[in-house]
């Protein structure tokens, strides 16, 4: 069976949003011929996955920071220095954009830089023990084709970098926009040692064709474990439940439509909001709470927090419709996040809003799993309806195309990256050959 290596951050126990696609790969790609091993930073207390797993060291480069200008690295500067006590608005933003310049320079190019050295150091010496015929990196954070490209070098064998979010070509926002043309230079100096790539959504494949189009480039959408939902399934909520989970990003993702369509439908008396339970489950951001403040909603909007990541499914499960919030950027239309293939897993319906018109709208449309609102009109109709069916039955209908979502599985996520993997390695040794008889010719002609 041929040997894969996965260069993955997000690993278990290491739960994020991040290692839900390692952890379909290195679960079901030996169903496919292919036999794992996972390189990654050291992991916490847990079980581990059903894969070979190497970790290496890591070091936190910003808790460093902190510790060598005197600062406690397990809290924040802001507190520290007691900047957010400043009564001066002005002050209080050109110190936050100060410290976020300074952490995204120190950081470059992310977070978990810490992780490669001691990668390469791990590399360097499996290298000489261990046998792989392939090398594939998921991104993000950066450090991963960053190794990836070192694996290759020192293993000798073909990588595959797989990208869940552009990296060189991502739109950001905020004082990392300042770091764009650095980060663009790093991705086309590493990925030109990759042998192909792959990513989530054909348009994202197509702005890589017209970067690196000496490369193949695969498209290889997200996709959701049917095992995560095998447990008997909760009772649907007694209120009309509306559920958020995952992050907000600072407002990309941004909930004002919702907020002024239900404060509207309340006001006019077709909404009880005494029915009405809208949730959210992630990081909670200041922000989020004034804004649920100034719409009136306090009482029927409840911001979650943080919570497992099994109970987050089972609050999906057990919600009349779920939310999904588009990009605010509307030149982005090929963002197909990962949430929306959990949201499939939750099999109840999707209501997304925001962002353009892409490959969300015509994954929903495909699956007739949700719809993706596009005009505040248009979202009270929907809600509308969905609070009369409510009201009339006790719950929101759901009537996907099933086998159109059945796509969307980790398995045949993983069936799709062996046959990138296959065709990568072919790829290589006809390019072998070819050299080699090339060779050969020169040989006879000297």
């Amino acid at each position: 069976m041929p040997q894969l290596l996965l260069i993955a951050y997000g690993c278990p126990p290491r739960i994020d949003a991040g290692s839900i696609r390692p952890t379909g790969i290195m679960k079901y790609l030996p169903r496919f011929g292919w036999e794992v091993t996972v390189l990654t930073p050291e992991l916490p207390p847990g079980p581990r996955p059903p894969a070979t797993i190497i970790e290496t060291g890591y070091s936190n480069v910003l808790d460093e920071w902190k510790a060598k200008i005197g600062l406690d690295p397990k809290s924040t500067v802001h507190e520290q220095l007691k900047l957010s006590q400043s009564a001066n608005p002005s002050s209080r933003r050109l110190h936050t954009t100060l410290l976020e310049a300074a952490k995204w320079v120190i950081a470059y190019p992310d977070e978990t830089k810490g992780w490669i050295r001691f990668a390469k150091e791990t590399l360097s010496r499996v290298g000489r023990e261990l046998r792989f015929d392939a090398i594939l990196s998921t991104y993000p954070p950066a450090p991963s084709p960053i190794i990836g490209a070192y694996a290759r070098q020192i293993l000798n064998c073909p990588w595959v970098a797989d990208f869940r979010d552009l990296w060189g070509q991502q739109r950001h926002w905020g004082v990392r926009r300042m770091m764009q043309p650095f980060y663009a230079r790093l991705e086309r100096k590493t990925l030109r040692k990759a042998d192909a790539l792959v990513t989530v959504s054909e348009p994202w494949a197509l702005r890589l064709r017209e970067r690196f189009p000496t490369k193949p480039v695969y498209t290889i959408t997200n996709g959701f474990d049917p095992a995560d939902f095998s447990t008997a399934r909760p009772p649907l909520t007694k209120r009309f439940s509306i559920t958020h989970a995952g992050y907000l990003y600072d407002g990309m993702r941004d909930p004002r439509l919702l907020f002024e369509a239900l404060r509207e439908l309340i006001a006019k008396g077709m909404v009880d909001r005494n029915d009405l339970e809208v949730r959210f489950y992630g990081p909670a951001e200041a922000w989020l709470f004034q804004l649920v403040e100034k719409y009136g909603l306090h009482g029927a909007v409840n911001v979650c927090g943080v919570v497992p990541r099994a109970e987050a499914l089972q609050r999906e499960a057990e919600s009349q419709i779920l939310l999904l919030l588009g990009w605010s950027d509307l030149r982005e239309t090929g963002q197909h996040t990962g949430k929306l293939f959990e949201y499939l897993g939750s099999a109840r319906p999707i209501l997304a809003l925001g962002g353009a018109r892409g490959v969300l709208t015509e994954t929903l449309e495909e699956t007739r799993a949700g719809r993706h609102v596009q005009s505040a009109e248009e979202l009270q109709q929907y809600l509308l309806a969905a609070y009369t069916e409510f009201k009339r039955t006790g719950s929101v209908s759901y009537n996907p195309d099933r086998r159109a979502i059945a796509q969307y599985t980790h398995e045949q996520m993983a069936r799709r990256f062996a046959e990138v993997l296959n065709a990568t390695v072919e790829n290589r040794r006809a390019d072998l050959s070819n050299l080699s008889c090339d060779d050969a010719v020169a040989h006879s002609l000297s």
